[in-house]
């Protein structure tokens, strides 16, 4: 159906033949689209299991203060709403695909439109060729072209169709504010007609209802009161279901007018129902096409046709062929049975695959916010990167004070003595081994009042960056000695032997010749004496004295070595803390987006699949 007028006119005799005619080639429609959802929902359901299992395996292992836990917990969130929405659309789509199911023989035909729009009034005139049938009325209907009504899915709402209203009545109920609160039809051979609750309707339950089934009907027959064609919120629902590739069929519904005029009698008012003019009514249809294609311009409205008609007209002037060609049921009548005899085998089997890629579509469409969190996934860790930048220099200066207290203390209060370089270097040694431990213990310390809240597993992170090496080295004590000469003087033997001979001179004389003999010898003695002793010596020794060691100069290059060395190792365990921090990032967001690339690839092979036949 083009922008032209309807080609053929038909009656409701006719239109119900034309679906005859195929019942027999509509089956088995259905089958291509459960195999390919079947295929779906296997992976959707891997696809959840394993990114599921990756998110929460990660938050397990995250610090709480990690900086990239709030991005785990909002992946972990929509994973979950996403589930949800996803089980919910499955559930929808098995309500419908059970629903349609029953009708694999037919051409479903699903009347859509607001509340008081015609809906059911139009249902009734195609099943029974009147508005408002009696029982008299319907009893007169051969039993082969009686329909065959149905109730399905309804609301809890107050006020709508009671249980199986339509089924037991055979008929739709007409007049009342919410006439239907229900999924309920007729079938004809070939032809399933579903009336539906009414859009926009007081009751969100009843919209919702007509919203679940409409997705599953093969044609839409979308009824718009004429008197206010063209509303925004008509357009709105008209432009979804052309979005989702849905064929319609816009009806006009009302197109005529009543008319007081006189009696006969000259006082009695006399009412007449008359079409309104055809130029009223193209001005209608034009003015719906106009907003539909200046408010939805990238729409494609060639094949959308577009239907004055006044069911009510048609039901008064059944036997005036004229006037039921102005009614505008013959068009309604000519343009569902021209799509039936043309399209209607193509349109029953495409129409759960073209629902199905709708589908699939969505679900891939309900990866969009996955990427956004990716995108911002790095984010915190950089923004607490540029915070830490002044805390690592606050920290390495508090280390370095720390540092300081420890070795000032072992070089004011540890050894006195230091005559012995041995036990001196024996003491710097045991010193030194102390220093490095309590050294590492400064680095891990103030390292962990950046770090230890938001890397996981940090103590054996940082231990990894220093450990099985030396980082302060302290130099060999050394004693700084001087050499000095000591003279020390030595007495002569001459002397001595010169007393000893005189002595011994005397008494030899003295025995030999008396006193004088004694004077002779002793002087002879002495003379002997003397000249077998020596004179008189000065000697030197030379000793080693301490006059000074390297004590200090220790001190203060072990405190400077301390210092860089532990400015050197806490920039450069931060750095690579830091990158530990990146690697798990970039893990996390490889995985992520290595799972949702997978899923949306063996979506997008599903969706092909659903566009091949």
């Amino acid at each position: 159906m083009s922008k032209t007028a309807v080609k053929t006119s038909r009656n409701r005799r006719q239109l119900i033949d034309s679906f005859d005619s195929l019942k027999h080639s509509f089956d088995g429609s259905l089958q291509h689209a459960r195999d390919v959802e079947a295929a779906f929902e296997a992976v959707r359901r891997d696809f959840i299991t394993r990114i599921s299992r990756d998110l929460h395996a990660t938050r397990k292992r995250l610090p709480e203060n990690n900086p990239v836990r709030e991005e785990v917990m909002a992946f972990i969130d929509l994973m979950e709403r996403t589930s949800v929405a996803w089980d919910a659309k499955v559930a929808g789509r098995e309500k419908g695909i059970a629903f349609r199911a029953h009708f694999e023989d037919s051409l479903l035909v699903f009347v859509n439109g607001k509340v008081k729009s015609g809906k059911s009034s139009l249902g009734n005139y195609m099943a029974w060729g009147d508005t408002d049938p009696s029982d008299e009325q319907k009893d007169l209907v051969a039993d082969t072209l009686k329909p065959r009504f149905f109730s399905h899915a309804k609301s809890d709402v107050a006020g709508g169709d009671g249980e199986k209203e339509a089924e037991l009545r055979r008929e739709f109920r007409v007049g009342a504010t919410e006439a239907t609160s229900s999924i309920q039809g007729f079938s004809l051979p070939g032809l399933t007609w579903v009336d539906s609750p009414g859009m926009h309707s007081l009751n969100i339950q009843n919209e919702q209802l007509a919203r679940d089934y409409v997705e599953h009907a093969d044609l839409i027959l979308y009824t718009i009161k004429s008197d206010s064609a063209g509303r925004e919120s008509d357009l709105v629902e008209i432009a979804h279901l052309l979005g989702k590739g849905k064929r319609i069929l816009l009806l006009l519904t009302g197109s005529d007018d009543m008319e007081e005029e006189l009696g006969d009698d000259g006082e009695s008012l006399v009412q007449t129902w008359v079409m309104k003019d055809e130029d009223r009514r193209m001005r209608q249809r034009t003015y719906v096409r106009d907003a539909l294609e200046k408010n939805y311009p990238g729409q494609s409205l060639e094949d959308v046709g577009i239907i004055s008609f006044s069911a009510r007209y048609a039901q008064l002037h059944a036997d005036d062929a004229d006037a039921y060609k102005d009614s505008g049921m013959g068009d309604v009548c000519g343009a569902l049975s021209d799509l039936c005899l043309s399209e209607g085998l193509r349109i029953k089997h495409r129409t759960p695959l073209n629902n199905l890629s709708n589908f699939l579509q969505s679900c891939s469409d309900d990866l969009q916010p996955y990427q956004a969190l990716i995108d911002g996934f790095r984010q915190p860790l950089t923004d607490l990167k540029a915070k830490s930048s002044n805390s690592l220099n606050v920290c390495i200066q508090q280390g370095q004070s720390a540092l300081a207290v420890f070795i000032d203390d072992f070089f004011e209060t540890g050894a006195r003595a230091r005559d012995d370089a041995a036990d001196m270097r024996r003491q710097l040694a045991a010193f030194q081994a102390a220093l490095n431990v309590r050294y590492q213990e400064i680095a891990a310390e103030q390292l962990g009042r950046i770090f230890s809240e938001v890397l996981s597993g940090f103590d054996e992170a940082v231990h990894a960056t220093y450990s099985n090496s030396e980082l302060v080295r302290l130099h060999d004590f050394e004693l700084e000695t001087a050499t000095e000469k000591v003279a020390k003087v030595r007495s002569g033997t001459r002397k001595r032997n010169t007393l000893i001979g005189t002595a011994l001179g005397g008494l030899t004389g003295f025995l030999l010749g008396g006193p004088a003999g004694a004077a002779i010898g002793a002087s002879l003695a002495g003379g002997v004496g003397g000249a077998m002793g020596d004179s008189a010596s000065t000697q030197y020794d030379e000793i080693v004295i301490t006059v000074g060691d390297n004590w200090l100069d220790i001190r203060h290059k072990a405190l400077a070595s301390a210092n860089q060395a532990l400015q050197e190792c806490m920039r450069t365990s931060a750095a690579r803390l830091w990158h530990l921090m990146d690697r798990d990032v970039e893990q996390i967001l490889a995985g992520l987006t290595g799972e949702i690339a997978t899923f949306d690839k063996q979506v997008q092979k599903l969706l092909h699949q659903t566009k091949m036949n």
